[in-house]
């Protein structure tokens, strides 16, 4: 399948590219409102990449479909092109800010019978397939922290009218962990937020999500804190942990309580495993089906709802 790709960050740049080449497809189009001179070189050194707008990538006959990579805030929108022309789209998360903005792109995958898939990387790594089959009894536990350290007021993720913010960006994978274990959307959700005094996004966020009266979810969020990320599951008979829950190396780390054997996983790129699946879904015509990045939405906007200023 030939590709191409509206935004041209760190992610699309480093992961993705790489990621569709590695699962053998192509790369023949990339949309910037600015090309700099390293990403140009870029596509010379990538032949028979073209440089173009993001009209022009959609407008391209070549592309068959496109990789959102733009702000959160205009994934909507461009995906909305997108299918329009005629494409299948893999977006960033978050897909969207709102439910009604989810269930319009939904309607609209429908109408231009193509699929469209929010690419939440790690539901494509078999480390969260094997996590969720193990027999441990009901999950009871789940602690998650995720951070790394961006004070550039310029960056996306640093700005609230873009959808930056803690919560969007990183705490959105320990909703979608909540999710994937307990196979339904929390029943109650707390929050607390500290904001930016200046650029208004939320720097350090903490959550609870609760299933019924004994399972919980923790987790602590921050764009201005050491690169950290883990997640603890802790269930009536055993425990899981993940060393690097989301962005993990080839060979996934995790351990276990004693006597709880793990299997053994592959070494996998889970972008590449991601575009895989997302090509192969596209061309058997697999309908889109956004429930999950409806339900996960849902819960991200009641944290939001809910948060109070961190005391």
């Amino acid at each position: 399948m030939r590709f191409g790709i509206l935004g041209w960050g760190k992610i699309a740049r480093t992961q993705l590219a790489p990621a569709i080449a590695q699962a053998g497809h192509e790369v023949v189009a990339i949309g910037s409102r600015s090309p700099t001179a390293a990403t140009l070189a870029w596509s010379e050194a990538h032949a028979p990449v073209r440089w173009t707008s993001y009209e022009g990538v959609l407008n391209d006959p070549r592309v068959d479909a496109v990789y959102i990579a733009l702000p959160n805030d205009a994934h909507v929108p461009w995906s909305l092109k997108a299918l329009a022309a005629g494409h299948h789209v893999l977006c960033e998360k978050p897909l969207a800010l709102s439910l009604a903005d989810v269930d319009r792109l939904g309607q609209a995958a429908h109408t231009a019978q193509r699929h469209l898939h929010e690419a939440y990387m790690v539901l494509h790594h078999p480390q969260w397939a094997a996590l969720k089959a193990l027999d441990v009894g009901a999950w009871r536990h789940i602690q998650v922290t995720f951070s790394y350290d961006n004070r550039d007021p310029a960056n996306i993720r640093n700005q609230s009218a873009l959808g930056g913010g803690a919560l969007w960006d990183i705490g959105c994978y320990a909703v979608l962990l909540g999710h994937w274990l307990m196979d339904r959307a929390p029943d109650t959700v707390r929050c607390h937020q500290t904001r930016h005094p200046d650029w208004g996004t939320d720097i350090h966020t903490q959550g609870e999500l609760r299933w019924g009266d004994a399972s919980v979810l923790q987790f602590s969020v921050s764009t201005q804190t050491i690169r950290h990320q883990s997640a603890l599951a802790v269930g009536e008979r055993a425990w899981v942990a993940l060393d690097a829950p989301f962005n993990p190396p080839p060979l996934a780390p995790w351990r276990a309580s004693e006597g709880l054997n793990l299997p053994t996983l592959p070494s996998l790129n889970q972008y590449a495993a991601m575009v895989h699946d997302f090509v192969a879904r596209a061309e058997a015509g697999v309908p889109t089906d956004l429930r999950l990045s409806h339900s996960v939405t849902d819960t991200l906007l009641r944290l939001h709802a809910a948060a109070q200023p961190a005391s």
